[in-house]
C-alpha cells in the first residue's frame, strides 16, 4: 500500500489534470509520503516541473557535486584553471603551515626531553651528595659522642695545705 504524495495547492478542476496527476503519481512511486510545500502552479508543465525539482531535491547527495578526475578536463576554461591553481596552492600552503607548525612543536619536545634529562642527572648528583653528606654527618656525630663520653681528663686531687 503506497502512501499518496501531498501537493499543498488548489485541487483539479478538468480530466486532463487528472491524467497530468496520474504521470506525476507514476514519477513520484519512489517517494512515499513525501510533502511538498508551497504554492501549486497554474500550468500542466509549471507542475510536473515543479514535482521534478522537489524529486531532484530530496534526490540531492552533495558529495555527488564534488569534482572528480575525470570531470576536471570537462571544465577547461580560464576561471577554472585558476581555480584549480589557486585551490593546489591554497592545500600546499595549508601542507607547509601544518608540516612547520609539526616540525616546530617537535625541536621544542625535543628540547624539553633534554632539559629534562639534564635535570634528572642534576636531582640524582645531588641525592648521591645528600647520601654522602648523611653518611658523613653520622659518622661525625658517632665520633663526637665518643670523645665527650670518654676520660680524656684524669682526675686530680689538690690536697688542702
Amino acid at each position: 500500500m503506497s502512501k499518496p504524495v501531498i501537493i499543498s495547492g488548489e485541487a483539479s478542476e478538468t480530466d486532463s489534470e487528472n491524467d497530468a496527476d496520474d504521470k506525476v503519481n507514476i514519477m513520484t512511486k519512489s517517494v512515499q509520503g513525501a510533502i511538498v510545500t508551497g504554492e501549486d502552479s497554474e500550468s500542466e508543465n509549471e507542475s510536473e516541473a515543479s514535482i521534478a525539482s522537489a524529486l531532484s531535491a530530496l534526490n540531492f547527495n552533495p558529495e555527488s557535486t564534488m569534482e572528480t578526475p575525470e570531470e576536471e578536463n570537462t571544465y577547461d576554461s580560464l576561471f577554472h584553471q585558476k581555480l584549480r591553481d589557486c585551490n593546489i596552492q591554497l592545500y600546499n600552503n595549508i601542507e607547509s603551515t601544518y608540516q612547520n607548525v609539526i616540525s616546530q612543536a617537535s625541536r621544542n619536545l625535543n628540547n624539553i626531553e633534554q632539559q629534562l634529562l639534564r635535570s634528572q642527572l642534576t636531582m640524582q648528583n645531588a641525592v648521591m651528595s645528600l647520601k654522602t653528606l648523611s653518611v658523613n654527618s653520622l659518622m661525625i656525630k658517632s665520633k663526637l659522642h665518643s670523645l665527650l663520653s670518654s676520660d680524656f681528663l684524669s682526675n686530680v686531687t689538690v690536697k688542702k695545705p
